[in-house]
């Protein structure tokens, strides 16, 4: 691109087109082809000999994958920003021998805590991933990141706050990017569609062209050679895709002067296909590729991946585990099981889809890839932790079969006063849940609202509560559960109620290999522990639920002493209690598990956290307590359990 400020960024810039003018786009591989073809065609028109030397040669600017991701900052989005910084900062990413950390335009490394402190009442932020093709060539990608944040201020024509971190943990080396939310004059930062589409990408590759030059056809050929054999989704398998009519692609007809090398690529790919079974020849030239075959290659290249990424974090663990059929977990198996354990390793396996992954390391004896979904799912997640794994529960809520139910009553018509005259003992909570179900089918386009307040609820409104599921597990395809957020080694001195007492309670059968081993000396040692504290008469008395609620009221006992001198207030315990009302100061994690402060005028409570106060801190909150498990409201009666 030409001097600053001559081209608007609202332009569609960066687009590689067509050369005949067309203006339609073509894929990398299909300007491979062009290319080619181009190579051997005469200036001026005259037809040159074939030793006459002079070709026109076609160049092709270096690809870039830039990923804009929004993210509000109300509710625990404060929290969250401070658990991405920790992320994109981690050792692991950072190149051999450095320690990780954020960089801004000025400082190599930066202060993150500066950072949130200037985004803390932003509304919003931009979270960005910048991956080069050729990362791997870029001299220093600092200085890189630095130079498209710098053309982004021209563009924007304002100046940003932001740190980025630069990752080496996959195979392309890639940038992470926070921009906070205000412009330079303390308005909410607004960057065009256009330019978050296009613009960003755009610049990004004309930056590393500059840096790298651009790429030559007999560059461009090496690269796509290099993917004939690959067992993953590629270019070649693109274009394939795109010449087939009705999945047959024709190649019997000569290809055009100076293609033969690219004919010869697909040729070779198509008998690569044919061996992995994705391809055959109907007839000389005519080949039928197999409907699944994208999907199949790409899930190929993914496994390919885990496996490296899976072998990688025991090597460097130095842990050896017994081989099993599928190190895999698969949610969708027909008999996936829950899986507990404890964290081995945790990350992304691919940044820019945002593909997180677990390694947990079983009672079982086993180490156990986990694919998590989005990253956010793993966030609060360390190593050594210890969670639960599940499939993700897909089948309608038990509020869609009574919505069903008494919508199938009145014309497929539900209302909160027809639910009330039908089941008289219904809490208005209880209700509220229902109704804050159907908000979320009507924002996903299932149900609809009508004026009086009442629902449209359709037909085959369970088959849709079903593939809403669906659809949110494919962020979400298994339930991680925190069982626990001390390490075992802790556990076996600690005073509360822990995992380990409940697996001491389970008295399940003991294995004798990996975590599982750990997990059998640890329960010893727990049960010495708990008769030199009284809990238990001696090591042959089973543990039972008396003793860890016992177990949980001496943590609690010994919390609410620290915060009565913080707070200069009674403690008020809730045993047998069936309400609870007062302000939700904040929260606090014990070993019996995470509490809220309940704070009153002269006393305060500690109950069961849930994610739903975060929101509410501050503010005066009224629960209904049933076992272990609190419904919440405000005190204006407006629902947000």
């Amino acid at each position: 691109m030409s001097g600053k400020g001559e081209n608007s960024f609202e332009i569609k810039i960066g687009r590689i087109y067509s050369p005949n003018g067309s203006r339609k786009m073509i894929s990398f591989a299909g300007r491979v082809k062009r290319a080619a073809g181009a190579a051997s065609r005469p200036k001026n028109g005259f037809r040159l000999g074939g030793n006459s030397g002079a070709v026109r040669e076609q160049f092709f600017s270096r690809r870039v994958i830039v990923k804009v991701n929004l993210v509000k900052m109300s509710g625990q989005g404060a929290q969250t920003q401070s658990l991405h910084l920790n992320y994109i900062a981690r050792d692991n990413a950072a190149p051999d021998n450095e320690r990780g950390s954020i960089y801004d335009k000025h400082n190599d490394i930066a202060d993150a805590d500066e950072f949130q402190k200037h985004g803390k009442n932003d509304r919003h932020q931009f979270r960005i991933i910048v991956s080069a093709e050729d990362g791997k060539e870029i001299a220093d990608l600092r200085s890189f990141t630095r130079d498209i944040m710098a053309q982004m201020e021209e563009d924007l024509g304002t100046k940003l706050d932001w740190v980025a971190a630069d990752h080496y943990d996959t195979a392309t080396p890639h940038t992470h990017i926070v921009i906070g939310g205000k412009n330079e004059d303390g308005k909410n930062l607004v960057i065009p569609r256009q330019y978050i589409s296009y613009g960003m990408r755009a610049r990004a590759e004309e930056m590393v062209t500059f840096e790298l030059g651009p790429i030559n056809q007999y560059e461009a050929g090496v690269k796509l050679a290099s993917e004939v054999t690959k067992e993953r989704f590629t270019q070649l398998d693109r274009a394939l895709l795109r010449m087939a009519d009705a999945n047959v692609v024709d190649i019997s007809k000569p290809p055009k002067r100076a293609t033969e090398w690219t004919r010869r690529l697909d040729i070779a790919r198509l008998k690569i296909l044919s061996r992995m079974g994705l391809a055959y020849q109907e007839q000389r030239g005519v080949w039928y590729l197999d409907k699944k075959m994208e999907n199949t290659l790409r899930s190929m290249g993914e496994r390919g991946d885990i496996l490296k990424a899976y072998h990688r974090a025991l090597e460097d663990l130095k842990l050896n585990r017994r081989e099993t059929f599928d190190v895999v977990y698969d949610p969708h198996a027909a008999r996936a099981k829950t899986i507990t354990g404890k964290v081995l390793a945790m990350g992304s396996l691919d940044d820019i889809n945002d593909n997180a992954y677990l390694i947990v390391d079983t009672t079982e004896g086993e180490a156990i890839y986990v694919k998590a979904g989005r990253r956010e799912n793993i966030e609060n997640l360390k190593h050594g932790m210890i969670v639960s794994v599940s499939p993700a529960d897909t089948q309608p809520k038990q509020s869609d079969f009574t919505i069903d139910k008494l919508a199938a009553k009145r014309n497929g018509d539900y209302s909160p006063a027809a639910h009330q005259a039908a089941d008289q003992g219904a809490r208005p909570e209880y209700i509220q849940a229902h109704i804050r179900r159907l908000e979320a089918l009507r924002r996903a386009g299932h149900v609809t609202r009508n004026k009086d307040g009442s629902w449209k609820i359709p037909h085959d409104y369970l088959d849709r509560a079903k593939s809403y599921e669906k659809f949110r597990s494919r962020g979400k395809p298994v339930d991680v559960n925190l069982r626990s957020r001390l390490p075992l080694k802790e556990l076996q001195t600690t005073m509360g109620r822990t995992w380990l007492d409940e697996e001491i309670m389970a008295d399940t059968k003991p294995v004798n290999e990996g975590f599982g081993s750990d997990v059998q000396a640890a329960k010893m040692v727990r049960t010495q522990y708990l008769v030199q504290q009284g809990i238990l008469e001696n090591e042959n008395m089973s543990l039972s639920a008396e003793h860890l609620e016992e177990l949980e009221r001496r943590d609690l006992a010994s919390a609410a002493k620290k915060l009565s001198a913080t707070l200069g207030k009674a403690y008020l315990g809730m045993d047998g209690a069936a309400s609870i009302d007062g302000t939700y100061r904040e929260a606090i994690t014990r070993p019996s598990g995470k509490y809220a402060i309940i704070e009153r005028a002269k006393d305060f409570s500690l109950v069961p956290w849930r994610d739903v106060l975060e929101r509410n801190r501050g503010k005066a909150v009224s629960g209904i307590m049933r076992g272990n498990t609190i419904s919440w409201t405000l005190n204006k009666r407006r629902e947000i359990s």
